[in-house]
């Protein structure tokens, strides 16, 4: 019953993502059709508002190019009068006021000085707010009368320094020819001169002020600058269609709202008006929104209803099907469970053999160390005994049984035996970390920059400068991600540094082969880490990248690099405030040797082999056997003594034990090859280590011999290493 459950709570769980991903690519389209409806009828909009000013512009040029014509007759008749009685009575202005009325507000004539000559409603013009040139003679303008009223004015010059001039009742106009055009809710028709002085606009109060500046001193604290770029547009003639930001004048509390703008010039001779149609973005946009969500409403009523046939279909599908799979799941779940018991074995015997493994490398280094003095003893004796001597065969099978012993410990510990690819050798911290800024600097994006603070002059270190290189890009990338789409930087830091700097951060089991350690830091101020995620950065398998981009390997390879490198890193970080990265190297303290060659020389030298072992009775052993050999020993229980006689005394080559006092022979032969590279270095194992084959491959020694040993093993593999040198 619990199977069944599951497997319809798993239906359901698929189902519902089914339909979860039906609604999102229904809603995308739905999406993708309102916007392609929206920007449709809105272009459309625009498209009648931009016919609008034009038809308005054309009006107003007709308007203006009339009134013109009639300025010019006005005058050419009273020329002609003048002709025929040789005075200017001007009584032809009285009677075309009286016919044009509906517009036309009063005819004027003015001296050069602006002194009203004649008029009809004996009103002279007291300021003028806007003035577009015509032509050199006519002009049109927006003034105030003395009445206290504004009006647009067409202006003529004429003979004897005087001007005659059409005064339009801007009011009449105004209510006549533009106000009935009705745009939305709060739209308008707005008429301005090139300057942006306005000449016609639904609040009086506005007429004769600069757009901008004038607005402003109305309207202080008003935002503007969306305007003044449509502005600028308008004022160099062009049309077309804006969206932009502005204010309802007329309304109480001037509120900020989206408008849309259509305009146009409206040529008048060698200037121009401006014609412009304001709307309310929302009076187009509301009302086809409003419809399509209702036609929406109703399509996702339909879908519903369609949603709801197939699941109750599949439903039904499901319960016939769920008897039939009950059974092939039952068997599956059996299968499942007889490969677990196996797996549970499996996994026991490998358990077995790890305790197995471990057990016999101890027994192979105490077995080394029983067999290297019966070994040595049996040889001993073997030289010194007749070898027709019945004392000599018995010597014979102490050391033949012993060797045969010696295969079945070497068979063993060949079980452990592993391969490394890399081999170290000297290296300028300062080139390699310059060369991998630069690969780092090539797969990183413009909004982190690199800086890099390397005090490192000569300083060089043993190691393996491709494995450098991942570890500085690998760290460096956990970086870029970190830093992500903002702005950040990424600082790479070296200095050399002394073994007591490791203090700071908490070190254990810090070696002491080595003096001095090449510090590298990386740092970075993306969004760092807590302390949670801290403690599991080297773990394998680890990461915080989403979606399956990180395998979780990067830092842990990071660590078992530094590490085989003989350095330790650590990692500091908190959230927001970024993360560093400390590498320490061992420094590779490297020093002039005086030429000497190695080898037997001239005139019969000897070898000067050095022995590094805490056993006492191998040391005798050894000691005495090579006595009677062409080489000099130099016996030593430790590393620390071994470094005061290397300081002393010159020697060929170094023999030392794989762990002399619980301390690592590779280690203290990796510490010695900077300063005395010349000296041949072999390590004698109890069993060949993953450590062992890692140094002779990367030339931290040259060779490794299994014990138990003799001086005449020892001797074979200096000789031969030296042969190969």
């Amino acid at each position: 019953m619990d199977v069944r459950k599951d497997a319809k709570k798993y239906t359901v769980v698929f189902l519902s993502g089914i339909a979860a991903a039906m609604l999102i690519i229904f809603s995308y389209l739905v999406f993708s059709t309102w916007e392609e409806y929206k920007e449709a009828i809105i272009d459309n909009q625009k498209k009648q508002m931009l016919l609008t000013t034009q038809s308005m512009g054309e009006n107003l040029k007709a308007f203006i190019e009339g009134y013109q014509a009639d300025l010019n007759s006005i005058y050419a008749t009273e020329e002609e009068n003048f002709k025929q009685t040789g005075h200017r009575d001007w009584n032809v202005l009285e009677e075309y006021v009286k016919y044009h009325g509906r517009f036309v507000f009063d005819v004027i004539l003015e001296d050069k000085d602006g002194k009203l000559l004649k008029s009809i409603n004996g009103y002279g013009v007291t300021n003028t707010y806007s003035v577009t040139e015509i032509d050199p003679q006519t002009s049109f303008r927006q003034c105030k009368l003395e009445n206290g009223e504004m009006y647009l004015v067409l202006r003529k010059a004429i003979a004897e320094d005087k001007f005659i001039s059409v005064v339009i009742n801007e009011r009449n106009y105004y209510q006549s020819l533009v106000s009935h055009i009705r745009l939305g809710t709060n739209g308008y028709i707005v008429i301005k001169d090139s300057e942006g002085i306005i000449l016609v606009h639904p609040q009086e109060s506005q007429w004769g002020i600069d757009v901008i500046s004038g607005r402003k001193e109305m309207f202080p604290g008003t935002d503007l600058t969306s305007l003044e770029a449509m502005i600028e547009k308008q004022n160099k003639g062009e049309s077309g269609v804006s969206e932009y930001y502005s204010y309802w004048w007329a309304e109480p509390g001037v509120p900020e709202v989206k408008k849309i703008a259509a305009y146009s010039p409206a040529i008048i001779g060698n200037g121009f008006l401006v014609v412009s149609a304001v709307i309310d973005y929302n009076d187009i946009y509301i009302p086809v929104a409003t419809g399509f969500f209702k036609l929406g409403l109703v399509f996702f009523g339909i879908v519903a209803v369609v949603l709801g046939m197939v699941f109750y279909i599949r439903q039904l599908w499901m319960q016939k099907k769920e008897d039939t799979e009950e059974i092939a799941y039952l068997w599956e779940l059996n299968k499942i469970l007889e490969e677990m018991h196996q797996s549970e074995e499996t996994i026991a015997h490998r358990q077995r053999l790890q305790v197995m493994g471990t057990m016999t490398g101890g027994i192979a280094h105490e077995f080394n160390n029983l067999l290297t003095p019966i070994m040595g003893y049996a040889q001993l004796l073997m030289s010194d005994l007749p070898e027709e001597s019945e004392d000599y065969d018995n010597a014979l099978e102490i050391y033949e049984a012993s060797a045969k012993a010696k295969e079945i410990i070497q068979q063993i510990s060949s079980l452990s035996r592993k391969n490394m690819e890399t081999a170290f050798k000297d290296i300028n911290a300062a080139k390699v970390l310059r060369r991998a800024i630069k690969m780092v600097s090539s797969v990183c994006p413009s909004n982190v920059r690199i800086e890099d603070e390397i005090s490192f002059i000569d300083e060089s270190f043993l190691g393996n400068e491709t494995q450098m290189n991942q570890v500085i890009l690998n760290i460096c990338v956990n970086a870029i991600h970190a830093v992500g789409h903002k702005e950040g930087s990424i600082v790479i830091e070296g200095r050399k540094v002394e073994s007591e700097e490791l203090n700071r951060y908490k070190a254990t089991s810090v070696s002491e082969e080595w003096n001095y350690y090449l510090q590298i830091d990386i740092r970075d101020n993306g969004e760092g880490m807590s302390e949670e995620v801290l403690e599991q950065i080297f773990d394998p398998f680890f990461t915080t990248k989403k979606n399956g981009t990180g395998t979780g390997l990067g830092l842990s390879l990071v660590e078992q690099i530094i590490h085989s490198h003989k350095g330790y890193i650590f990692a500091e970080s908190s959230p927001g405030k970024g993360s560093v990265f400390h590498i320490f190297l061992p420094a590779n303290e490297q020093k002039e040797q005086e030429g000497h060659k190695l080898g037997s020389g001239e005139g019969g030298s000897v070898l000067r082999i050095m022995i590094v072992d805490d056993n006492p009775k191998i040391l005798r052993l050894l000691e005495r056997n090579f006595s009677k050999l062409n080489a000099i020993l130099l016996p030593c229980m430790d590393f620390e003594e071994a470094r005061r006689v290397l300081r002393e005394q010159e020697a060929d080559a170094i023999v030392t034990d794989q762990y002399v006092s619980g301390k690592s022979g590779a280690d203290f032969c990796m510490s010695l090859r900077g300063q005395y590279p010349e000296i041949v270095y072999i390590i004698m194992a109890d069993r060949v280590t993953k450590e062992i084959v890692e140094a002779k491959r990367r030339k931290i020694i040259d060779d490794y011999i299994d014990k138990p040993v003799s001086d005449t093993a020892i001797l074979k593999v200096v000789k031969n290493c030296l042969e190969r040198a």
